[in-house]
C-alpha cells in the first residue's frame, strides 16, 4: 500500500463517526479496497481512483459517479430482495452513501460479509452452487430500473472500434483485429435471437469471477457489482462457466443455471457469451498488457483456437 493509498483511505474515514479504526489493504484496481474494523465491526471501504492503466471506459457511457450511485441503490435493493448475504451501504455521517474526497474521487463504505473468497483451486467442487447462485442474483435484482451499464449492441461497436485503434497501435494483429469484429457480429446475430425471446434478459452481476464470490456461512455470495448491468442471462451463464477450462464443468455450471432460473440457455450461446468476457477484457486492457508476453501468446491462442472454432462452430449451425 502506498503512501498516497494510505492518505486517502484516511481521509475517507473522517467522514464517519468512527472513534477507533484499524484498516487492510485487499487490493488496488478499478478501485482502493480495504477492510476496516471501526468500534467492534467490519466494513469495506472502496475509493474509486482506478490503478495506472485500468480503464473501463467501455462501459462508463455517463457520469462514473452516477454508475456509483446505482450500484448503491442495487445494492440497497438486493439487501431487501436477496436470498445471499449482501454488502449494505453504510450512511456516513452527513447522511450520505458517498462521501468525495479533497481531489474529488468518490469513496464508500460497505458491510463486510464474512467469509473467504473462493480460491481458483477449489472451484471446481463449486459448479452447482455457481450456477444456482447466479440464477438467485438474476432473480434477486428483478423489480431494479436504476442507471447500469448496458450490455448489448452499443457496447458490441465500440468494442470493435477499441479493436481497430488496437490494430492501429500494434497491440493486437490486424488477423486477430478481424477475428475479433467477426465474433462479435456472431455475438450480435445471438442477441437479437434472444430479443425475441421472452425472459432472456434481466439484470446481471456481470464479473462472477472467483475473486467475487465470498463463501460464508450462509452460503457463497456475490461481491462487488461495479461491473452489473442489463444484459442477457445466457452472458452470465457465459461468463461464469468460462471460469471453469472443463466442458463437464461447464455444462454443470449450465445445467444448475436452468433448473434454479426455470430458463434455457443454449450451450452454444453460454460459450458465445464465455468468449465475450475474453474480447471485452481484451478491448478495455489492451493498453495495459500489449507489452506482455502472456498477452501476445493468449492473442494468438485465443484467436486460432477458442474465437475460430465458435466462428466454424455458428457457420455450421446456420445452414
Amino acid at each position: 500500500m502506498t503512501a498516497k493509498e494510505t492518505q486517502m483511505i484516511q481521509e475517507a474515514l473522517q467522514f464517519y463517526h468512527f472513534e477507533k479504526t484499524e484498516f487492510s489493504f485487499i487490493r488496488h484496481n478499478e478501485n482502493i479496497t480495504c477492510k476496516v474494523t471501526a468500534d467492534g465491526n467490519d466494513y469495506v471501504l472502496r475509493i474509486h481512483s482506478p490503478m495506472d492503466g485500468f480503464s473501463l471506459k467501455l462501459f462508463e457511457q455517463g457520469p462514473a459517479e452516477s454508475l456509483i450511485r446505482s450500484e448503491i441503490a442495487l445494492l440497497l435493493h438486493l439487501s431487501k430482495a436477496a436470498p445471499f448475504p449482501v454488502q449494505k451501504p453504510v450512511q456516513n455521517k452527513f447522511g450520505e452513501y458517498i462521501s468525495v474526497l479533497s481531489c474529488g474521487v468518490p469513496a464508500e463504505l460497505l458491510q463486510w460479509v464474512d467469509g473467504e473468497t473462493l480460491p481458483d483451486k477449489d472451484i471446481s467442487q463449486y459448479a452447482k452452487e455457481l450456477g444456482t447462485l447466479a440464477a438467485q442474483i438474476n432473480s434477486a435484482t428483478q423489480g431494479f430500473t436504476g442507471e447500469r451499464i448496458s450490455y448489448s449492441y452499443g457496447l458490441v461497436q465500440r468494442m470493435k472500434s477499441e479493436f481497430a485503434v488496437a490494430q492501429e497501435k500494434s497491440h493486437i494483429t490486424q488477423e486477430e483485429s478481424s477475428v475479433c469484429c467477426a465474433v462479435l457480429t456472431a455475438i450480435e446475430h445471438i442477441m437479437a435471437e434472444l430479443d425475441k425471446q421472452p425472459n432472456s434478459k434481466c439484470l446481471i452481476h456481470a464479473d462472477l469471477s472467483p475473486a467475487n464470490i465470498i463463501k460464508t456461512s450462509a452460503g457463497l455470495a456475490p461481491i462487488d457489482f461495479s461491473l452489473s448491468g442489463f444484459g442477457y442471462r445466457a452472458q452470465e451463464c457465459g461468463m461464469l462457466a468460462f471460469s471453469y477450462d472443463s466442458e463437464e464443468e461447464r455444462e454443470i455450471v449450465r445445467t444448475s443455471y436452468e433448473k434454479a432460473s426455470g430458463v434455457e440457455i443454449k450451450r452454444q450461446h453460454m460459450n458465445a457469451f464465455g468468449i465475450f468476457s475474453i474480447l471485452a477484457f481484451i478491448a478495455s486492457q489492451h493498453d495495459r498488457y500489449w507489452t506482455e508476453a502472456w498477452f501476445q501468446e493468449s492473442m494468438k491462442k485465443w484467436t486460432s483456437t477458442l474465437f475460430a472454432d465458435l466462428l466454424n462452430e455458428l457457420a455450421i449451425t446456420s445452414h
